[in-house]
């Protein structure tokens, strides 16, 4: 539903009013309601107050006296007249009963007969205070009136003499206990404090006895008519609120509709016309033919304005946006050129893995990587970084990449490949631009690994679980001086090493606090990741930066060299078990016993079930146990051409007893990080993985 101007003055003004009818009458209620409080309170006081004048100077000494009495009864029977206090007995005649046996010492028998002449003065002076009391209570208007003894130590209010009905149940018998009913009472009783307080309907006013310690009176004034005067006040404050604000708020209704709403409307009719042909494809301007001297009037005028502006604008920006769709469909097709000139999906060669990972900060970026085999054994791969970013150092990635491609076959070594390929960056770089490079050939056969850096990142090398920089000298960068020296390094990678080779876009990684990346959480993440070195290295740094923006290329090259044997059993045995163990064993001897160990007991486990139940009906059993070991993870691939069967299926009980085997290999499970099962032909392929570092 729509509202206009009008509609929501009405609500505006009908809800303002509302709140300030509201708002006046709570705030003339509550004063209204705390005048009289005060004066209920103030009537109160007053009254307990005489009461502890006359106490003071006619019935002092017949108070002291009798508080003495009442205060030795209830000291004596605290804890049963505690008792009492919460207990309900099943008339008036028991309930008085049971408090006239602690006070018939103190009381005149019934009738008053063989009353002593100390009781009959005892007696005359307490029917006196009675009749003050009652007088007072009467003079004042209050409705209920005591004294009382309090008991500080036990929090206990002991009556003297209570003035209400003794057939209300809520009279209090001499002597008999009570606890301070509201907070504000104990603190007054407890501080020794004369107070007055309003609750419920029932308005206290208490005073103290001050020439006997801990005696209060007590005068209430149960005032029926309070709630109802103070709702009378507030129906006839609401009712003169309601008028004056209703006839208040018409005239400003009108003058509001006459003044704005009118003009308003002018302005919203050619607004929408205007709108309606920018929708159509065919602007056109609209004027709202507002001649009114005040905001709404400028504010055609600036309306008139903006029109002009906008058929401006939105010229030049249907020619800006054809050229920049252009200019974006170009970028996207360079984009997937420069990603499509680039080798993916890793490659596997010998003991040798390699895995590629690149990021761009844009559309296209200006880092560059690539890998080939040089012959069946060598391997050959490069990391290059181009200085700028955007089309500039996209167009020379490219330009170096196929340099370095075809310098590769003639080059006699990686100093001359450098050498060339600079001297050839150098020929026209008008734009000054350089690159930072890294050049390496591994043996994928014996670990040898010669490489060459010219001003780019120290890669590291991760080895038995611990990860450094390597290659603390470097060449001068690409493309800058003509002729420049290049010289090459050699490194012996270990079984189960890593080289990790990046961009300077990873360790220059920023987070919110414009903290990088940096060197020590590349050996961090470097230490502890698996094989996956690139997806773990790039999930590590966009944890770290979190929302912000990459600014810079991310490119990373991962060589893993590891070993790969193969272990092929005809005809297996389960004396053939140990031999297979031994000789795995003796390829991982580098590595922690505790981890090698478990790795002999999967071995075991897993030839046990295959020798015991997987050839039954095979003519020509056979079994390839193959090893790999890449970084930290060592592989186990089993292979036979036995009956089908998956190891990894939940095996229940039932299984158990209807098909032998299976069941065992849950200490597989617990012993390996990963397991993978596949029925390939008529082979079955079990491989487990396990991290050893």
């Amino acid at each position: 539903m729509k509202f206009g101007i009008r509609e929501k003055l009405i609500v505006l003004m009908t809800g303002l009013s509302l709140a300030l009818i509201i708002a006046s009458v709570m705030i003339s209620s509550r004063l209204y309601s705390d005048s009289l409080e005060k004066d209920l309170k103030d009537r109160s006081f007053e009254t307990a107050d005489s009461l502890t004048e006359n106490l003071d100077s006619e019935l002092l000494g017949f108070i002291t006296d009798y508080t003495a009495k009442i205060r030795a009864v209830y000291e004596a029977n605290r804890e049963e007249l505690e008792k009492a206090s919460t207990q309900e007995f099943e008339n008036f005649e028991k309930r008085e009963a049971y408090y006239d046996k602690f006070t018939q010492g103190i009381f005149p028998p019934k009738g008053l007969i063989g009353m002593s002449y100390d009781m009959l003065m005892f007696n005359a002076q307490y029917e006196s205070l009675c009749n003050k009391m009652d007088m007072l209570s009467f003079a004042s208007g209050t409705t209920t009136a005591s004294v009382f003894y309090y008991d500080r130590a036990h929090g206990n209010i002991v009556y003297l003499v209570d003035r209400q009905p003794e057939s209300s149940t809520l009279y209090h018998f001499p002597v008999s206990v009570e606890k301070p009913w509201n907070e504000e009472l104990k603190k007054a009783l407890d501080n020794r404090r004369s107070s007055a307080y309003l609750e419920d309907a029932v308005c206290y006013g208490l005073d103290t006895v001050d020439s006997v310690d801990d005696v209060f009176v007590l005068f209430g004034d149960r005032n029926v008519d309070f709630q109802r005067n103070v709702h009378l006040f507030s129906l006839y404050t609401l009712g003169i609120m309601l008028a004056a604000t209703l006839v208040i708020a018409f005239v400003m209704l009108f003058f509001a509709n006459r003044l704005i709403v009118r003009n308003v409307k002018k302005l919203t009719a050619a607004s929408e016309n205007f709108a309606s042909g920018m929708k159509a494809g065919s602007p056109e301007h609209v004027s709202a033919s507002i001649a009114s001297k005040d905001e709404i009037g400028d504010l055609s005028k600036q309306f008139d304005l903006m029109q002009e502006s906008i058929l401006g604008y939105v010229e030049s920006l249907a020619e800006q946006t054809a050229r920049e769709e252009k200019m974006k469909a170009e970028l996207t097709l360079a984009a997937r050129i420069q990603s499509e000139s680039l080798p993916k999906g890793g490659l596997k060669a010998g003991a040798a893995m390699l895995d590629s990972f690149l990021k761009p900060a844009r559309e296209v970026g200006g880092d560059l990587y690539d890998y080939f085999m040089l012959d069946e054994k060598r391997l050959f791969f490069c990391l290059a970084d181009v200085s700028g970013k955007g089309i500039p150092a996209a167009l020379f990635m490219m330009r170096a990449k196929e340099m370095i491609k075809a310098g590769v076959p003639s080059a006699k070594d990686l100093g001359d490949l450098a050498h060339e390929v600079n001297n050839k960056l150098c020929a026209g770089n008008v734009e000054n631009i350089f690159i930072t490079a890294f050049f390496g050939v591994l043996d994928t056969e014996s670990g040898r690994f010669s490489y060459l850096r010219a001003g780019h990142e120290q890669p590291f090398l991760r080895r038995k679980g611990e990860a450094w920089q390597f290659s603390e000298e470097s060449n001068f960068v690409m493309g800058v001086f003509e002729d420049a020296e290049f010289t090459a390094d050699e490194l012996q990678l270990e079984a189960g090493d890593s080289v990790l080779l990046f961009t300077d876009g990873l360790n220059e990684g920023i987070n919110a606090q414009k903290e990088e990346f940096g060197y020590d959480r590349i050996a961090e993440t470097l230490r502890h990741c698996g094989n996956d070195i690139t997806g773990a290295m790039y999930s590590a740094l966009v944890d770290f930066c979190g929302e912000e923006e990459q600014f810079d290329d991310v490119t990373m090259l991962a060589i893993s060299f590891g070993k790969t044997k193969t272990f092929s059993i005809d005809s297996p045995a389960y004396e053939d078990i140990p031999a297979v163990t031994d000789r795995v064993l003796a390829e991982l001897a580098d590595l922690p016993e505790d981890r090698t160990s478990e790795i002999g007991l999967m071995i075991d486990e897993i030839m046990n079930n295959e020798v015991s139940y997987a050839f039954e009906k095979t003519a020509s059993p056979h079994i390839n146990v193959i090893l790999e070991r890449f970084g930290n993870e060592v592989s186990l691939t089993f292979e036979d051409n036995g009956a089908a069967f998956d190891p990894l299926q939940e095996v229940t009980q039932e299984r158990l007893e209807e098909s032998e085997g299976g069941f065992g290999l849950s200490l597989v499970k617990a012993f390996s990080n990963a397991q993978h099962y596949e029925r390939a032909g008529e082979t079955n392929r079990l491989t487990v993985t396990k991290k050893m570092l």
